[in-house]
């Protein structure tokens, strides 16, 4: 098994994303995911000068993610069951800016007020999703969407979105949260094809992540192809080294590069 690469998120970091950047290289993150930004996230990439620093920082370290956090503001759906344009625009311009930037996968997350927790927000969810995909062309662009929804009510919703670029995403401390075991939801997803071979570890429940208990299994299963550790390291920095050793160290795996 080939190591997966461990990736830093940005927007647990710093809202200046360059900053963000200098502190995933030297604590020997091999990629970075950049926030789109908005509101109190800092810049949106909309900004000229925020792009300009996006476009340094894909310079320095490779950035194969952009996450539109700020949809959890504003919500993807309505309860009559229709997208939140507000919101498909949103990610539509994130679109635009993540193939600017060379990304691979657009991250859309599905809490706070964007939690499908009605069936009429799964449907208006389902509809902004396939707004977004709609829009990929002949690009090999993901979109990958995010939820604490267990595995058969995630698979549900990307039926009725029911397009080849979408994935689902693995968070364990999410899931964890919402009573859902990870590894069971990655063998129920990876089964139907659509697991996003990137795996989110944070702590939940309880747990704190990465730790050997259950990522060494978990990477088994889904041959992973990078890890995102999303603790908060505003408050603590000093953690994220820590925790990109012990993601190393829990699957028995070396370092893909030197660490600075």
């Amino acid at each position: 098994m080939t190591a997966p690469a461990v990736a830093a998120p940005q927007w647990r970091m710093d809202l200046d994303r360059v900053a963000a950047a200098r502190a995933a290289i030297a604590a020997g993150a091999d990629h970075l995911h950049l926030d789109h930004g908005g509101a109190h996230r800092g810049r949106p990439l909309s900004d000229p000068v925020a792009l300009r620093a996006a476009e340094a920082v894909t310079r320095e370290i490779p950035v194969p993610v952009l996450a539109v956090n700020h949809v959890n503001d504003i919500g993807l759906a309505h309860e009559d069951g229709s997208a939140n344009r507000a919101a498909v625009g949103l990610l539509l311009r994130a679109l635009d800016h993540a193939h600017h930037l060379g990304a691979a996968v657009l991250h859309v997350p599905g809490f706070r007020r964007s939690l499908p927790a009605t069936a009429g927000l799964l449907a208006g969810t389902a509809e902004a999703l396939r707004g977004v995909c709609a829009r990929l062309g002949g690009t090999e662009l993901l979109v990958a969407y995010e939820s604490p929804l267990g595995a058969r009510e995630s698979l549900a919703l990307a039926r009725e979105v029911d397009h080849p670029a979408l994935r689902l995403v693995l968070d364990t401390g999410n899931l964890l949260e919402a009573g859902h075991g990870p590894l069971a939801f990655a063998e129920t997803v990876m089964t139907a094809g659509l697991l996003l071979p990137d795996l989110h570890v944070k702590d939940g429940a309880g747990v704190r992540a990465p730790s050997a208990g259950h990522l060494p299994a978990l990477l088994r299963a889904t041959q992973a192809r990078s890890v995102l550790i999303e603790n908060d390291y505003r408050e603590d920095p000093g953690r994220l080294r820590e925790d990109i050793a012990l993601c190393r160290r829990a699957a028995d795996l070396p370092h893909s590069k030197d660490t600075p």
